[in-house]
């Protein structure tokens, strides 16, 4: 068991080979260390999956976050699926809210700067067999600022998922409508650095990670014999998410590009069981 651990963890290390460089071999210095000038507003298609108690589904759609008010930015889903294994007629969701920061500040601590990344740095052999070795050579500032900001977000929910008799014998769909009601937090960081007097690199990014209570009292079965599997549990549900903008900033060196990164977990009223993740490409962006 152990020298199979050993095995494991030696195949890790070579797929995935991250070099820091530490802060004295580098010289840098701190052109710009401001946290408002993070894009935190933006317009991001995305392509994902979703997996429920009823069905599993290819999806594509967009998340949005927009300015609505000068305290309010409006937070927005729109999804289709492409491709469902369960289920018949197009399923879809839709999320349209706003968040509400209800405190702000700003804490210091390390932010790390990419200096870059290359995807095949090299390849190792490893009993018989080939494994690729990705490079990301980074430094870390110290004290870098970090805006946090607590508040509440709250909007109307609908998605609509296929669904799937316990026989398999029929296929239908399972309408969820009403709102969610939860909290909030984000975080972002930028420093700008310019690297052994030559080039300037970005350190910047946007969290935000979410909580919400899911109030869904209106609920359509499709066929009756599609849905014979499925019982009525109440009109309450729940989620945790989490997002991550990871280059949201101008300049020529931006690590992994626009990308947006979202995932989810919870429970839903007659689906069950809730996860999905996407990939999203920002754009429009807006502070």
């Amino acid at each position: 068991m152990i020298a199979q651990t050993k095995k494991i963890l030696t195949i890790l290390i070579l797929l995935l080979a991250v070099v820091t460089l530490k802060a004295q071999q580098v010289t840098y210095q701190v052109l710009e260390d401001n946290p408002d000038k993070v894009y935190t507003k933006f317009i991001a298609p995305e392509y994902g999956m979703e997996s429920n108690s009823t069905n599993l589904s290819f999806f594509l759609g967009a998340n949005t976050r927009m300015g609505l008010t000068e305290a309010i930015t409006m937070e927005g889903v729109a999804r289709l699926d492409l491709y469902q294994i369960s289920g018949s007629g197009p399923s879809f969701l839709l999320e349209a809210g706003g968040f509400l920061p209800l405190t702000s500040k700003i804490k210091k601590k390390e932010v790390p700067i990419v200096l870059s990344y290359n995807p095949y740095a090299g390849t190792v052999y490893k009993d018989g067999r080939s494994y690729n070795v990705e490079e990301t050579k980074s430094i870390k500032i110290p004290d870098g600022q970090y805006r946090n900001e607590l508040g509440g977000r709250s909007g109307l929910y609908m998605r609509k998922t296929g669904a799937e008799s316990l026989a398999g014998n029929a296929s239908s769909f399972v309408l969820l409508t009403g709102a969610y009601l939860g909290g909030q937090w984000t975080s972002q960081a930028y420093v700008k650095t310019k690297i052994n007097n030559d080039v300037e690199r970005i350190g910047a990014g946007f969290t935000r990670v979410y909580a919400d209570l899911l109030v869904l009292p209106v609920s359509t079965l499709g066929d009756a014999a599609a849905n014979q599997g499925l019982k009525p549990d109440g009109a309450i549900g729940w989620r945790l998410g989490f997002q991550w903008y990871v280059s949201p900033h101008d300049g020529d060196y931006k690590f992994l590009s626009n990308s947006v990164f979202t995932a989810e977990l919870g429970k839903r009223p007659l689906t069950g069981f809730l996860f999905n993740m996407s990939w999203g490409f920002a754009f429009m962006n807006n502070r």
